[in-house]
C-alpha cells in the first residue's frame, strides 16, 4: 500500500500501481506544480498494466470545476434501483420523492413514483437488500456509480427524517442547502 497527498506532484508520479483509487477528486487542485492534472499525473501510473482498475471517488461540488460530474457523465452511469414493497417496481430513490409535513421530520416518508404508495423507512433494509445496480447506458465500457443519502443503511448514519431536519435548515441559509445538495443528494 502506498499513499500520496494529492497536492504532491513527486508522489503522484513516483512508482508503477495496478490498483489506483483516488478519493475526493473533486477537491484536488485543477493543475499541481505547473505539471497538470493531478489526477491525470496519478492514472498515468496504472500504463504499465494491462490489468489495471482505478477507482475515482468524490462528493461532486461545483458543475464548473466537478471531476466527479464529468467522469460520471462519461460513464455507464448506473444508478441503485429498489423495489417498492407494495407494488414491487423498482425505481431509484430520489429527494423529489421525500413527503413529510413541514415541521415535523419524523413525517418523512418516501411516495413511490410508480403506485404513490408512501413507504416507512423501516422499509429500507428489505428495499436495499432486494436493490441492484442498473446502468443507464450499458454500450459504455466504463462503469460509474452514482447514490445518495437516501439509500443509508437503518442506523448507519443519516436517517430520513435527518435528511429533513437538514434540507429545512437549507431553506434558510443558502451555504447549507448547497452543502446538502452537494453531500446527501450527491448532486453538483
Amino acid at each position: 500500500l502506498v499513499m500520496a497527498g494529492a497536492n504532491s506532484g513527486a508522489g503522484l508520479r513516483s512508482m508503477p500501481v495496478r490498483y489506483l483509487m483516488l478519493d475526493e477528486i473533486d477537491a484536488y487542485p485543477q493543475e499541481l506544480d505547473a505539471e497538470g492534472d493531478p489526477v491525470a499525473l496519478a492514472e498515468a501510473r496504472t500504463t504499465t498494466f494491462a490489468r489495471r482498475k482505478v477507482f475515482l471517488i468524490s462528493t461532486p461540488t461545483t458543475e464548473a470545476l466537478s471531476r466527479i460530474a464529468r467522469e460520471y457523465e462519461e460513464s455507464d452511469q448506473r444508478r441503485y434501483h429498489v423495489p417498492c414493497p407494495h407494488c414491487q417496481t423498482e425505481q431509484v430513490l430520489v429527494w423529489e420523492h421525500m413527503t413529510w409535513t413541514r415541521g415535523q421530520p419524523a413525517s418523512a416518508r418516501y411516495a413511490c413514483e410508480h403506485c404513490g404508495a408512501l413507504l416507512d423507512e423501516a422499509h429500507k433494509t428489505a428495499m436495499l437488500s432486494a436493490g441492484r445496480w442498473v446502468p443507464t447506458h450499458p454500450e459504455r465500457e466504463v462503469a460509474g456509480y452514482h447514490i445518495n443519502a437516501l439509500y443509508t443503511p437503518v442506523g448507519l448514519g443519516w436517517s430520513w427524517s435527518d435528511l429533513v431536519v437538514d434540507h429545512e435548515a437549507g431553506e434558510r441559509d443558502p451555504v447549507k442547502a448547497k452543502a446538502f445538495i452537494n453531500l446527501r443528494l450527491a448532486q453538483v
